[in-house]
């Protein structure tokens, strides 16, 4: 990751036989939700240095919930109280959300579901 000036994860090991990268921003978020997909989140991970579960599916999907209902991504903090609140209090928790998405977990989490960067990644 490169920072706020440049793409946040490897591009360059990215699978353009079957991904192009004019998908993504130039941080490396995908430019148009819709165009999101399994396939695609699994090749994100994998740049990431990440394999999904099916407990990262799990946040995952419950991002790209909150990010349907309310139209915006959310805080950290708004998105435990979210997870705890919708997948069990095993969810609910920055501890449990960093054990699967380590570092900047709300970054890795709206790469993966191919959201637009939240509103606290820098």
């Amino acid at each position: 990751m490169t920072g706020s000036t440049g793409v946040f994860w490897d591009m360059s090991r990215l699978d353009r036989a079957r991904f192009d990268p004019a998908l993504f921003d130039h941080e490396g978020f995908l430019r148009d939700p819709t165009q999101w997909h399994d396939e695609l989140a699994d090749e994100i991970a994998r740049c990431l240095g990440l394999t999904l579960a099916p407990a990262h599916r799990r946040v995952l999907a419950a991002c790209r919930d909150f990010h349907a209902r309310y139209q915006r991504m959310p805080t950290t903090r708004v998105f435990v109280k979210y997870l705890g609140e919708t997948l069990g209090a095993d969810f609910g928790s920055s501890a449990a959300l960093m054990q699967l998405f380590p570092d900047t977990p709300m970054r890795l989490v709206a790469l993966c579901a191919g959201l637009p960067k939240p509103p606290n990644c820098f």
